[in-house]
Order: C-alpha cells, then sequence, then structure tokens
C-alpha cells in the first residue's frame, strides 16, 4: 500500500466534514445566541397609573344682600372661574359703572402706563354742551371751557375719582372721534371680553339703555383691577380738578380692607357699588372684588358691602391635595418583577372654598436594576375644578341664584414621584425560556 493510497483512506468523508462544521457552526451560533440572550438590554417598563383622588373643599359662606339689593356677585383676582352671582340674571341699569368698561375701552385704544399723563386733549363746543345735559340730568361735573387743555390722565381721573359725567363723555369722544364709534368700540369689547349681557348706550351711564348683569359686572371689575392704571386711579382718595379738588364718591374707600372701586347711582333704578379689596390671608395678599346692584338707600348699601367682603376672607386657605406617600403608579415588567412609585411630601396649593385645583401625574418609564429614583411628579392643574357655590339666594331680592361653573388652581405647585425600590431585572432563567423576547429587545 503506498503513502497516498492510505493518505486518501484516512481522509474524512465530505458529508463528515459537512457534519463537523456545521455542528461547529451550531456551537458558535449558540454561543453567541446565549450570550446575546443572556445580556440582552432589558426593555423601560411603562407606568401603570393610578386613579388618583381628586380634592374637593368646602362651599364659601357668602353673605348676600338678600332684601337689600336685586343683584350682587362676587369674584377672586387671579383666580378663573372664582366668580359668583346672586339675585335676578335680567339686564338692569348699569349707572356710573359703565364708565370703568369706558376706561377700559379707551386704555385698549390710547394705553397709558406708570405715571403718564397721556396725550393733550384741547375740549371745545362739544364738550361744552357735553357739560350742559349732564347738569341737566344733575349728574356729578367738572367745569370746563372752550379751548381748554387737559390730559389724557385727568379725564381718567375725574371720571373715576368724582365721576364727573361730561368728563367721561368728553375721553370717549377725543379717543374715538364720534359716539357712535366710541359705542361700536366698546360693544366690541364687550362682546370679545365674553360680558355677553352687556349693552353699552352711552359712555357715562346717563342713559337707562346701558344695562348688564351682576355677573358681567363681576368679570368686569376682574379686568378692571388687572389694568394697574384703572386699579390705582379707583383706589385715588381725591383728585384736583378744575377750581379745587373732589373726593373719591365711594364712600367706603378704606373700610373693610376697600381700596378701591366705583359707585353709580340713578333716581329710577337706586344705587350701584363696584369695589375691590386687598388683605393679606396666611401670609398671603388676596384680592377680591365685589359688585351689588339696585339698592335704595346709601346706609344699606354699605352695610350690605362691607358684609358680602368681609364674608370672603375666611374662604381663602391651603389646601393639601394629594398626602405624601400616596401611591401614583405602578410598574409591572414582563418578567415578574415589581415595584410602586409614590409622592414624597405633601402636594399643597392656594384654595378658595370649593375651587381646589385638581391634580394630574406624569411619570416616565422605569429602567430595570435603576435605584430608587424619581419617575416623575404630581402638579395642581388651572382647570376643571368645580366652582364655588354660591349660598344665600332669595326670592327677596326679586330673583334667583347664579352661580359659574368654573374653577382653577389659585397657585399651581407639584410634588417628586419617587420608587419606592428597585425594578428587578429579567433572570437568566426567564430570558433563556423567552429567547424570542430578550432578542427583541435589540431592536427597541
Amino acid at each position: 500500500m503506498t503513502a497516498a493510497t492510505a493518505q486518501r483512506r484516512h481522509r474524512p468523508h465530505p458529508l463528515v466534514l459537512l457534519l463537523r462544521w456545521t455542528l461547529l457552526l451550531a456551537l458558535i451560533v449558540a454561543v453567541v445566541a446565549s450570550t446575546a440572550i443572556a445580556f440582552a438590554p432589558a426593555p423601560r417598563v411603562a407606568a401603570s397609573p393610578v386613579a388618583l383622588p381628586q380634592p374637593a373643599g368646602e362651599p364659601v359662606s357668602v353673605e348676600w344682600p338678600a332684601g337689600v339689593a336685586r343683584q350682587a356677585g362676587f369674584g377672586v383676582a387671579g383666580l378663573e372661574g372664582s366668580a359668583a352671582a346672586w339675585g335676578g340674571t335680567e339686564r338692569v341699569p348699569m349707572a356710573s359703572l359703565v364708565k370703568v368698561l369706558t376706561v377700559l375701552v379707551v386704555l385698549e385704544q390710547h394705553p397709558l402706563s406708570g405715571a403718564e399723563r397721556g396725550p393733550d386733549v384741547t375740549l371745545g363746543r362739544a364738550d361744552l354742551t357735553a357739560l350742559g345735559e349732564a347738569i341737566a340730568d344733575a349728574a356729578p361735573t367738572v367745569p370746563v371751557f372752550d379751548g381748554m387743555v387737559v390730559s389724557q390722565r385727568d379725564l381718567v381721573e375725574w371720571s373715576l375719582v368724582d365721576s364727573a359725567a361730561n368728563a367721561m363723555w368728553s375721553l370717549a369722544h377725543w379717543a374715538f372721534g364720534s359716539m357712535d364709534a366710541y359705542l361700536a368700540a366698546a360693544n366690541d369689547w364687550a362682546e370679545r371680553h365674553g360680558l355677553d349681557d352687556t349693552v353699552v348706550a352711552d359712555p357715562s351711564g346717563l342713559s337707562l339703555e346701558s344695562r348688564s348683569t351682576a355677573a358681567d359686572l363681576t368679570e368686569l371689575a376682574l379686568l378692571a383691577v388687572e389694568h394697574p392704571v384703572v386699579l390705582e386711579t379707583m383706589g385715588m382718595e381725591g383728585v384736583a380738578v378744575p377750581g379745587g379738588t373732589a373726593t373719591n364718591t365711594n364712600p367706603l374707600l378704606g373700610e373693610g380692607f376697600i381700596d378701591g372701586g366705583k359707585t353709580g347711582t340713578l333716581f329710577v333704578w337706586g344705587r350701584n357699588l363696584l369695589v375691590t379689596a386687598e388683605r393679606t390671608v396666611e401670609g398671603q395678599p388676596r384680592r377680591v372684588v365685589a359688585v351689588i346692584l339696585g339698592v335704595a338707600t346709601q346706609r344699606d348699601m354699605d352695610a350690605a358691602m362691607l358684609a358680602l367682603v368681609g364674608s370672603l376672607w375666611d374662604d381663602f386657605g391651603t389646601a393639601t391635595l394629594l398626602p405624601a406617600g400616596t401611591l401614583v403608579a405602578e410598574y409591572r415588567a414582563p418578567w415578574g418583577a415589581t415595584t410602586r412609585a409614590t409622592s414624597v411630601a405633601d402636594l399643597e396649593a392656594d384654595a378658595f372654598g370649593t375651587l381646589v385645583p385638581a391634580i394630574e401625574a406624569e411619570v416616565t418609564d422605569l429602567e430595570a436594576d435603576a435605584p430608587r429614583t424619581r419617575v416623575g411628579a404630581v402638579r395642581a392643574l388651572g382647570a376643571d375644578a368645580p366652582a364655588a357655590s354660591a349660598p344665600g339666594s332669595g326670592s327677596d331680592a326679586g330673583g334667583t341664584s347664579e352661580t359659574t361653573e368654573e374653577a382653577s388652581a389659585a397657585s399651581p405647585a407639584e410634588v417628586e414621584v419617587r420608587t419606592d425600590g428597585m425594578l428587578a431585572g429579567p433572570d437568566l432563567v426567564w430570558r433563556m425560556l423567552h429567547p424570542a423576547t430578550a432578542l427583541e429587545w435589540y431592536l427597541d
């Protein structure tokens, strides 16, 4: 037997070689696959939210002017949906309260800020005619003459502090060029600001056709206190007028924390009063507005307004929206591991009566084998909280009760949400029993 023949006899058959290489390749693939499965990065686990308890407050205790006024309303500045109205819902004469709206309309067209006096306004014969008509209606006036030059700010102050009807007419006429143009602008402004039951027929309120409701006028008051010039002017104790000085027509200025407002009286209707008041409650400045319409005597008006404003302060407070340690979310991994996420502190926010902010949680996915960690937060929202109840309505006031059904947070807040412990990753046995799932993690 030759050497070549022996070598051929010891050479493996090609099928044997193929089998050997196939087994080797399979072994390599198995080792690689097992390694890949064993070390596949576990995916982040999505949170399973838990329904959170929505907080609720206590109904406000409002002292409405039953038997004294025909309509009334109140609102909290900066707290959307806080406005509530009581009494009749029909449109009634605004009287001089319309001057607040007129000033806001003019300031939108001709803005003032800070101590600016604004442009000069030269009065003419039309302004003298307006003076004569106001005198004929026994309305408050300031003396003017043909060719007199005043500032825009003068007319604003005379209108809101002294309630001078002719000054209000002159301001509106100067700002828009004609009464028709002013009326179009004023009614458009009212519509744009949601005062759907407000109709403006003149700038100063001498017309019985300038009408609104306590609900609309409360919203107007909230808009007024947002404007620094209007808020400052309504709070002036007096103002210089031609020939001397005039004191603010609001007799309650400085009483019961009232620091601004506007009066309005028509002999055929009665007395209207819009006020704003500010007081520190639990270390925070709180501003409210109030409106009372259709009161016969000044004494009754003063007592009713002080009682209404005074009844609001104890409805402010701090509410615990969510106690510390409240379950917010759970994490359930496909491999069976679980952990919980809870709030780490009390969630508190400002509240007014039942105007308590709603709460909402926002949590992220959780990485396996991560230590206790922050996964999100619970925060107070600014919408869809129940409105303050307006008790105390009665037929003595000649109408029915009406309450706004909107609300929001006074001061949104949030607290952290953390996991209670580590979310264990999948062990090797689970990985090997679920190889396809583990390999899919590389594609996530």
